[in-house]
């Protein structure tokens, strides 16, 4: 039996949690504006769609004409929400056939952490399939599509507070690809030949001061400056005396086989190394698209900690690579 969406669900488990408050905070916008809601459902399915009442005078029905008629549409919304990408056809299929073809407007959403940007070409089929077999419009949506236009619709200051708060719940979570538009100023001091001259920065694989955040931009820190803005290709761990190797983050979506590969040829390569990984693992950043920024630090003292996260610095500037967040932050300074 179904449960009522509230503020104060019992579950446990994280994506039936995650699923409460998806629901709740389109209830409560529903519930606040349902203008509102109408232009959230138009903008995540690309539909013209409406639920609020007409009122109209003068309409021809079959056999009269009413001097008013106040009609409203009717409509069926689901969503399968999912923390990964892991959504079987045979599922979708049995979401289709559950709805009522008497809707003025059926519509199945699939929310998840999507991180591609071409969601419409990987379901094409089950769109496809959707809307010919059953007439019902299916839409893959991520975490970051849906805040996104929550943020964007016109609403309450209460309501802003309370999307403020879920926005923190999903990135907690890592429900937002945020790494996308985070910049990863490591300290590197010494190493700063290596990122520069050898597009890699390498820190043994111990957690604590080197453990790090997935980050789609790096920049390499000596004497209160970033001088370059590199992508992040992956960050391999290459393990004691180059065995059980494995790929941490793969941004560009390679061959991990190739990625591993490389690491070891950069280790390899920069002989120094190579007393450190008979000892221990080695975190491999590998780093790509160099362009030069000088990026400075202002105040006094120098880097507080072993490496400064910049968030969403990518979204601020609109950067989509290390060249557009270079030439926005060149000679710009921080404190």
């Amino acid at each position: 039996m179904g449960k009522e969406i509230s503020l104060f669900n019992d579950y446990h488990t994280g994506e039936n949690i995650l699923s409460n408050h998806c629901g709740l905070i389109l209830k409560l916008l529903y519930e606040e504006s349902p203008k509102s809601f109408e232009e959230i459902i138009s903008l995540l399915s690309s539909q013209d769609f409406v639920i609020n009442p007409s009122f109209e005078q003068q309409v021809r029905k079959k056999k009269s004409i009413p001097d008013i008629v106040i009609e409203q549409k009717s409509f069926s919304i689901y969503f399968e929400t999912k923390i990964y990408d892991w959504f079987k056809d045979d599922q979708i299929d049995n979401h289709l056939k559950g709805f009522h073809a008497s809707r003025d407007y059926n519509i199945l959403f699939l929310l998840s952490n999507f991180e591609e940007d071409d969601l419409l070409d990987k379901y094409l089929t089950q769109i496809e399939h959707a809307k010919l077999k059953y007439g019902i419009i299916l839409c893959p949506i991520s975490f970051e599509q849906l805040i996104g236009v929550l943020e964007n619709v016109n609403s309450s200051e209460n309501f802003q507070i309370v999307l403020g708060e879920f926005r923190g719940f999903l990135e907690r979570n890592n429900y937002l690809p945020s790494w996308k538009y985070l910049l990863d100023v490591v300290n590197c001091s010494a190493k700063i030949n290596e990122v520069h001259n050898y597009d890699v920065y390498m820190s043994p694989d111990t957690g604590g001061m080197y453990k790090h955040q997935r980050a789609k931009f790096f920049g390499g820190y000596k004497s209160k400056n970033v001088k370059y803005i590199h992508e992040i290709k992956a960050v391999v761990v290459v393990g004691k005396l180059y065995k059980d190797s494995f790929v941490k983050w793969n941004n560009i979506d390679a061959a991990e086989t190739e990625l591993i590969k490389e690491a070891k040829e950069k280790i390899k390569r920069l002989t120094h190394w190579n007393d450190e990984i008979k000892e221990r693992n080695i975190q491999v950043f590998l780093l790509e698209n160099k362009h030069e920024v000088n990026f400075r630090k202002i105040s006094s003292g120098g880097l507080y900690g072993s490496k400064k996260y910049f968030k969403n610095i990518a979204r601020e500037y609109n950067a989509n690579n290390s060249d557009d967040l270079a030439n926005k932050l060149k000679n710009k300074t921080w404190v």
